[in-house]
């Protein structure tokens, strides 16, 4: 009788998150962080373009990129070229990024009793929250009397507008003389 034993060694790995072609950032974002991952003996070369400034990290297989205030898509963002050990470069790798600016339209100043007005995001597909907030509009009577902050939010991304709602004048009771 002969018993078999085999062992199995865990090895853990750590997995980011894919990124999607083309990656959402919001305008001015600072701080963004990309990698590939790594190959301990080899180098790696990133270019930056379309509004978006190298901050850290050249060389290594991980950077961070502040993007700039003109929204749109820029193809092929970022690149990076790996290169070995032997100094042979690898296939480029490109990264389309789109750069997301939201606006919210400006609405009010409101009385207490005024109708619900729609709330209008740029681009459209957002969502509003807020006080005073049903389904992407604003309900003066439910927010009632304040100075309100409503943010419109996209892709990981937020914007705000300020709305007053007002209280009307309190009249007494009507007197004789």
């Amino acid at each position: 009788l002969f018993i078999t034993m085999i062992m199995m060694a865990t090895t853990l790995f750590t997995f980011g998150q894919t990124t999607i072609n083309p990656d959402t950032v919001c305008v001015n974002a600072a701080g963004e962080q990309y990698f590939v991952t790594n190959t301990p003996t080899s180098t790696y070369q990133w270019t930056i373009t379309g509004g978006g400034v190298l901050q850290t990290g050249q060389g290594s297989n991980s950077i961070t990129v502040d993007w700039g205030g003109v929204s749109g898509l820029y193809p092929n963002a970022i690149e990076v070229i790996e290169s070995n050990a032997a100094n042979c470069p690898g296939t480029p790798i490109l990264l389309d990024v789109f750069v997301l600016d939201l606006f919210g339209n400006a609405i009010g100043p409101f009385c207490e009793g005024d109708p619900t007005t729609p709330l209008v995001g740029n681009p459209a597909g957002g969502t509003w929250s807020g006080t005073g907030v049903v389904a992407n509009a604003f309900q003066p009577s439910s927010a009632g009397v304040g100075n309100y902050v409503l943010t419109y939010s996209m892709a990981g991304c937020n914007t705000t507008i300020n709305v007053i709602v007002n209280n009307g004048p309190v009249t007494g009771p009507i007197q004789h003389y």
